[in-house]
């Protein structure tokens, strides 16, 4: 099984750009101003996991096929616009930390290399890692595996 080391420049939302590193996300234009999400307006960031059908337009965990985590209000969303309570919010200088465990197909988050418990079970499609960034002029850097995980606990 191949696991990503980079973004794929070719499945992102048109309001989403990507750098020559390939790990950092820009939000080019979709959601509210830099200056408005800095007072807390529509400053949203999801991470998880879509299947490849997955609307790249939306938030990760809001439609069919698709997972994630969301900073605004620290629910955990799966295929569906109504989150469940999962762990606290996060924003700007968090490291959030999201693993699939192969073994037993469960997925956990962790913020600041703390394991927040596991999110959902029993997952059975085909995945990729996916993020929402609903804040214009954000942007997230992430890292696959190619620097040292800020989490160092057992996976499983």
């Amino acid at each position: 099984m191949d696991l990503p080391t980079a973004w794929n420049l070719d499945d992102k939302s048109t309001h989403l750009s990507v750098d020559s590193s390939g790990l950092r996300v820009n939000n080019e234009g979709f959601g509210k101003s830099q200056e408005e999400s800095d007072k807390g307006i529509n400053k949203i960031i999801g991470i998880g996991f879509c299947e490849k059908e997955a609307d790249l337009n939306r938030m990760p965990g809001w439609d069919y096929g698709s997972l994630g985590y969301h900073g605004n209000d620290g629910k955990f969303f799966c295929c569906s616009g109504y989150g469940d309570p999962y762990g606290p919010s996060f924003s700007t200088g968090d490291t959030i930390g999201c693993c699939l465990n192969f073994k037993n197909n469960t997925v956990f988050y962790t913020k600041n290399g703390i394991n927040l418990g596991i999110a959902f079970r029993n997952l059975k499609e085909t995945v990729y890692p996916c993020v929402g960034l609903r804040s214009q002029g954000g942007s997230i850097e992430v890292n696959f595996g190619s620097r040292k995980f800020k989490y160092a606990g057992n996976a499983e």
